[in-house]
């Protein structure tokens, strides 16, 4: 047996692939658009979702053991790796981060903008930094769905 989901969750859920990456700094309106990092987010029926972005044009280990200037290498250019939970309030999703590779976001709501266009999702972060000036920017993302989820999930009698 299966129960329905609730519809706040119906149109993000799914599995996303980033198409569209850019990024507008707030003090001069200047938007960057040359970044073109890899990512996926998903969003599952239940209300979980999970996150990694890293840079393009990674380069692998030169062999089976990673140096530490690799590891320092390969961890710098992961611009984020979160997971937890969700919930939907409007336009707004908020991320109620449970793990991250960035402690500081370990505990915290990340809310997001977002609008669905059938299988195109576009969310937009709130001002932030990136850690190494002081300038705020807006992230608007661009993603387009890899995968659905049926609108059901596991009944708790059945589920194991």
């Amino acid at each position: 047996m299966s129960v329905a989901i609730p519809d706040a969750n119906s149109s993000i859920a799914g599995i996303w692939r980033l198409v569209s990456y850019t990024r507008r700094y707030l003090d001069t309106g200047e938007v960057r658009s040359d970044m073109r990092p890899n990512a996926y987010i998903m969003y599952s029926p239940g209300g979980h979702m999970m996150s990694l972005t890293v840079e393009e044009n990674r380069q692998p280990p030169a062999g089976p053991v990673v140096t530490d200037e690799e590891r320092i290498r390969l961890f710098n250019t992961i611009i984020s790796a979160y997971a937890g939970t969700y919930r939907i309030e409007g336009n707004q999703v908020t991320h109620h981060v449970e793990m991250s590779w960035n402690e500081a976001w370990t505990g915290t709501d990340q809310v997001r903008s977002y609008s669905v266009d059938g299988d195109k999702l576009t969310i937009e972060t709130t001002p932030r930094t990136a850690g190494t000036d002081n300038r705020q920017f807006i992230n608007t993302l661009k993603w387009q769905r890899t995968e659905a989820f049926p609108m059901t999930t596991p009944d708790a009698n059945t589920a194991h």
